[in-house]
């Protein structure tokens, strides 16, 4: 049998398959799959079918619950051998929207992610003394795919909006844009950029997949920075000679409880 003729008929089969399956309630399945120990995640409140449903909560080990999750089925995804779905929950009251998809290998691949979240659900999750954060951030993931490697392969960026930092005062940062990737290297990598800001920031992060991370980092003071704000530069950067301030870091992650 010629090799096209036989994919098309698995195709096919595979296909019938999944369409008889993904018309039984979503509630019965999600029950056998946590009977089985399939799933480590508890959903609550499930309605619809495989092929188009949701929950009114799942909650995660370690992981924030999402609420008023929806889901519809890509029924095109099954030609290129994947389940993929459109999704949109909230996680914190913040909205967010997707796709989802799943291989033959088992590796999760969400697509197009985008979210807006408020500063004090952004400093609430990611928990580190930064001080309090104004303004609101837009997350915009074009791919991230989750396999065993511990760094996940990411592209995407996070804009955040009318950024500001209280410490002993409030600092207009204006328009940050963080550009994530995942490099050859297996680091989760950084570039940071900003505009209309009382400092303009350029410079890199990364992590690795032993939380070890690098930060360089340039803050220019412009003309409307206050001597105040550009004297507390001086107590975690060093002053470079076109008047520029340098934050060369090197660390764990777990120092920060990470």
């Amino acid at each position: 049998m010629h090799i096209k003729t036989r994919y098309y008929i698995l195709t096919a089969v595979l296909s019938y398959l999944f369409f008889m399956i993904s018309s039984l309630p979503a509630s019965k399945l999600v029950s056998l799959a946590e009977d089985n120990k399939l799933i480590t995640a508890k959903l609550y409140g499930v309605y619809g079918s495989l092929w188009s449903g949701g929950a009114d909560q799942i909650n995660i080990p370690n992981q924030s619950p999402i609420t008023d999750l929806q889901w519809s089925l890509k029924p095109a995804s099954l030609l290129l051998a994947k389940i993929s779905s459109e999704v949109s929950g909230n996680i914190k009251n913040q909205k967010f929207i997707g796709n989802i998809s799943m291989n033959a290998l088992g590796t999760v691949e969400a697509t197009d992610v985008r979210a807006r979240i408020s500063s004090p659900v952004m400093q609430e999750l990611i928990q580190m003394p930064l001080g309090e954060l104004g303004g609101v951030f837009n997350l915009n993931i074009e791919s991230i795919a989750l396999d065993s490697s511990p760094i996940p392969n990411i592209t995407g960026t996070l804009k955040w909006n009318s950024a500001k930092l209280t410490i002993a005062e409030t600092v207009d940062l204006g328009h940050i844009n963080i550009a994530v990737k995942t490099n050859e290297a297996n680091q989760l990598t950084a570039t940071i950029s900003n505009n209309k800001g009382q400092l303009s920031l350029d410079g890199t992060a990364s992590v690795d997949d032993k939380k070890q991370y690098t930060l360089n980092l340039r803050i220019t003071p412009e003309q409307n920075t206050s001597s105040d704000i550009t004297q507390s530069l001086t107590f975690f950067s060093r002053r470079q000679t076109d008047g520029s301030y340098l934050v060369k870091r090197k660390g764990n992650l777990r120092e920060f409880g990470m």
